[in-house]
């Protein structure tokens, strides 16, 4: 038998869940794994197979019990199927995942990782996880139930309903969405679709909604769904709105080489002139933008468009206001 076969990411989905349930000790059945699985009984039978005859799990039925079990302790090996390279990469992907462990992708994600290199890794490889780390963000945490009723209004194609609360926290409207795509941005995760209220398509944080609910109304998903095709130039995250606008800002002092050494948007322009450092692009995610001017504070003076240079006179002078109360 050659045990060189690929196996599908799907397929390693199951094998991750399926070893999950037996290891625990809770003797998992065919049909018990196909309803969990929404897979069919021949599936998850030939997953077994697959465990049996290619990962040499030790997998016996019990007749009393009625499901698999392990008859001694194994962890999946998969060295015949991954490169040492291959391996990094999962190690290093785990690490970048940590941006998202308040999410309910992460456990998920984490199990597949693990199936594919815990058991393959060599030493040297296990000192490479400890070698990568991510700093320290905000988290936000997302609610399973939320979670679980987008994904299956998005296995389905139906529209869902939810109650959602702007960001300013003073409004609380009824929405209707034709979910297009889950967006993850930062360890935030945002749902974006066609909003039926306003008639254009929206993006939502998950932490504002409420109430969800799977209507029974269903909809067709253009072909031209993907989120990244909205965002025109700019590499400033997921919030962005319909049109695309020219920004030119410059920066003084130390913030004019932190702004040579990244790839801020895709038509970036950045031109040096006396002791100033001066970049122009265009791009639809106005409030990143803002806040990246703003944090800046007096080394950076926006000049494009009208309304950034407006809202930063404005913080500038409540910001003046306030130091001179202290």
């Amino acid at each position: 038998m050659n045990t060189q076969t690929k196996i599908t990411y799907r397929m390693l989905e199951r094998i991750s869940y399926i070893h999950r349930k037996i290891k625990s000790g809770c003797y998992p059945n065919t049909k018990q794994l196909a309803f969990d699985l929404e897979s069919g009984i021949a599936t998850i039978s030939r997953d077994l197979d697959y465990m049996r005859d290619r990962m040499y799990a030790p997998i016996e039925y019990d007749y009393a019990q009625k499901g698999y079990y392990y008859t001694e302790p194994f962890e999946p090996t998969l060295q015949n199927y991954l490169s040492e390279n291959d391996l990094r990469v999962l190690l290093s992907a785990k690490v970048l995942l940590s941006h998202y462990k308040n999410t309910p992708v992460y456990e998920d994600a984490c199990s597949v990782l693990d199936l594919l290199s815990s058991s393959a890794m060599n030493g040297k490889n296990a000192e490479l996880l400890n070698r990568i780390t991510v700093a320290p963000t905000v988290e936000t945490t997302v609610n399973q139930d939320i979670w679980n009723e987008i994904q299956d209004a998005l296995n389905k194609n139906h529209i869902l309903q939810f109650d959602y609360t702007d960001r300013w926290g003073k409004q609380t409207e009824q929405r209707k969405l034709r979910p297009y795509q889950l967006v993850l941005d930062d360890g935030v995760c945002y749902l974006f679709g066609f909003d039926e209220l306003r008639n254009a398509e929206r993006i939502f944080s998950l932490v504002r909604m409420r109430n969800t609910v799977v209507t029974d109304e269903t909809f067709e998903l253009p072909d031209d769904f993907e989120f990244s095709n909205r965002l025109v130039d700019g590499n400033f995250g997921a919030v962005f709105k319909q049109k695309s606008e020219h920004y030119k800002i410059e920066f003084y002092r130390e913030a004019q080489m932190v702004v040579k050494e990244r790839k801020w948007a895709e038509n970036q322009i950045i031109k040096e002139e006396d002791s100033k450092t001066i970049i122009e692009f265009d791009s639809t995610q106005f409030l990143k933008i803002k806040a990246w001017v703003l944090s800046n504070g007096c080394n950076a003076k926006p000049l494009e468009p009208e309304w950034l240079v407006k809202e930063w006179k404005k913080h500038a002078i409540g910001m003046a206001k306030m130091a001179e109360e202290i």
